[in-house]
């Protein structure tokens, strides 16, 4: 157990707790569940929230982090977030920071901090970090002609612009920068892992090439070039750099533009040349050993993402393959949300909709009505687009495709979002060509979550956020559990073990799990706040470890004391000890 405090409290402001998992009221015919918290607490994050099951020890709860720090949230470009999503249309806050045409960079939201650059026609070539609850402006930075999301790793972040930035994500600092645009363009969103930075360039439409470089220094560990243009992000799964290229342009329609790299070298694993024209701004979607990607030849395709032979395509709509499909596939619950348009045809002309991941059918769609550019955003149970007309956000139930709200732009018909949503702690941001960055939420909403052992019969469920050390808001649910019928062992999934322990200047943490998953290797101390989060990305079934050094995030030197340790993945998690001597 993490924390252990008086449920003897008295509550001192109207800000929120709630329970959303287990649902009050329910039955539930097994044991492991997970408990789900969400707190608002007027913008602020909480020190922590606690909560106790039938009155026994209080027991602290793990924030989930719900950040969108690259383009389409995470490095196989699923387009979802586990924040809770905004039922309304209701505006948080706007800020003057873009243009008013082709605004395409989604803006990325890690730490309470929005970064966008600016892309559009009447821009600058400014990139802005806002303040993620008022809009407010904490720093800026010039660094040019930016037509895709910047990373974020480690306190540095990374947009490929003019040239290759390595910006401090606190201050705007430069750390380095690398090549110009006198030859070439920097395109996509840069990847950071495992201390290695991948990016690519294209020039003039018919050569592109993809560099790794280390993510201190900018020094190039290897490049490998390619026939065709580069207009897409980079994908990255189990060592493996995904890249798909626009080869319309090119004398003749049979150039390979789907590869596979290898990460560590840049060698090419497998390619093909299936796509008639290649790829045009629509980027690999890697999930659960698929690629799945839309077309210039119309189409949305599935491909084994071991050998990249096709296992299923269909045509999203009858003229689709007259402008191809431009939009990156976002995914949840094996569901491909997507969508396409058909640019100056006088009325709108397009498609949005589900497709089934194994099959490709369609679940649900409407034609004929909404005409975006960018990509589906997903959170909770809502898909989010953005469309260049009057009607022009729009939040779909992901199940039925059916509109929840809709906020419109006055002005002409192409007035309107051409950017990507990102979804962060209850808030969705979206650029438009008003001149305005959007926030629409009603105020940030933070996530609690972990797993939860309820015996079996009636349980009570208590819920209790902490701002600086004054309880601040209680829920209280009810649920019954019939039996013991989740049969997963969560000690068996997490395996996790410490050396040396206690330690003085590096202690290795080795995990091993039983399926591949995203994971989370985060340190908390006592109070419940995260003082370094170790891993954050997708990781195979395995061996795995990660060291700390007993430093904060910034590289502040942390006390001497325990600290802990948390691992989640595939929706487990485990816990142990860490102590730190100086």
């Amino acid at each position: 157990m993490l924390v252990f405090v008086s449920l003897v409290i008295s509550l001192v402001s109207a800000t929120s707790v709630s329970i959303t998992e287990p649902i009050d009221g329910e039955t539930y015919d097994g044991d492991w569940l997970t408990v789900r918290a969400i707190v608002e607490n007027e913008n602020e994050t909480p020190d922590s929230v606690h909560y106790s099951l039938n009155g026994l020890s209080v027991i602290q709860i793990p924030r989930l982090d719900t950040d969108w720090p690259t383009y389409m949230q995470n490095y196989q470009r699923h387009g979802y977030s586990e924040s809770p999503a905004p039922h309304t249309s209701d505006i948080l806050w706007t800020a003057p920071v873009c243009g008013d045409y082709h605004e395409f960079p989604t803006p990325a939201v890690v730490d309470g901090t929005v970064y966008y650059p600016q892309d559009g026609v009447g821009a600058g070539d400014t990139l802005f970090a806002l303040d993620s609850a008022t809009g407010s402006i904490k720093w800026s930075y010039p660094v040019g002609y930016t037509d895709d999301t910047v990373t974020l790793k480690n306190g540095l972040l990374y947009s490929a612009s003019d040239s290759l930035f390595c910006l401090d994500a606190g201050t705007g600092a430069r750390v380095w920068a690398w090549g110009d645009e006198a030859d070439f363009h920097q395109t996509g969103s840069p990847i950071v892992t495992n201390g290695v930075v991948y990016f690519a360039t294209s020039h003039d439409y018919d050569t592109s090439r993809v560099y790794a470089a280390d993510a201190a220094s900018g020094l190039i560990i290897w490049e490998t070039g390619f026939s065709g243009a580069l207009e897409t992000s980079l994908a990255y799964f189990d060592n493996t750099i995904y890249i798909a290229l626009f080869t319309d342009f090119m004398d003749y329609d049979d150039h390979e533009s789907l590869f596979a790299l290898d990460a560590s070298s840049g060698s090419i694993l497998w390619s093909n040349d299936h796509t008639d024209g290649g790829y045009w701004d629509s980027s690999p979607n890697i999930y659960e050993g698929m690629l799945y990607i839309d077309g210039w030849d119309g189409c949305l395709h599935a491909f084994d993402a071991e050998n990249g032979v096709l296992a299923w395509e269909t045509v999203l709509h009858p003229a689709s393959y007259l402008f191809g499909v431009e939009p990156t596939p976002a995914i949840h619950d094996d569901l491909l949300f997507i969508g396409c348009c058909f640019y100056g045809c006088g009325t709108p002309f397009g498609y949005v909709g589900a497709h089934s991941t194994t099959t490709g059918s369609e679940v649900w769609s409407i034609v004929d009505r909404i005409e975006l550019h960018g990509s589906f955003g997903l959170a909770e149970d809502l898909a989010f687009i953005g469309s260049f007309t009057k009607d022009s956000i729009f939040a779909f139930d992901q199940s039925t495709g059916e509109i929840e709200w809709v906020y419109g732009f006055q002005g002409t018909r192409y007035d309107g979002c051409q950017s990507s949503p990102s979804i962060t702690d209850g808030v969705m941001y979206i650029a438009a060509t008003d001149g305005n960055l959007y926030a629409f939420g009603t105020g940030l909403k933070f996530t609690y979550l972990d797993d939860l052992f309820a015996g079996v019969g009636a349980n009570e469920l208590i819920a209790t956020s902490f701002y600086e050390g004054v309880a601040m808001a209680v829920d209280t649910i009810n649920f019954t559990v019939t039996g013991t019928g989740i049969e997963l062992d969560p000690f068996r999934m997490l395996q996790i073990s410490v050396s040396p322990n206690p330690f003085h200047s590096t202690a290795s943490i080795s995990f091993e799990l039983a399926e591949p998953g995203w994971t989370m290797v985060s340190v908390y101390d006592l109070s419940g706040r995260t003082v370094r989060t170790l891993e954050n990305s997708e990781l195979g079934a395995g061996q795995h470890s990660v060291a700390w050094d007993g430093t904060g995030e910034n590289g502040e030197i942390l006390a001497t004391g325990v600290y802990i340790c948390r691992i989640q993945s595939g929706g487990f998690s485990k816990t142990t000890g860490l102590c730190l001597l100086r």
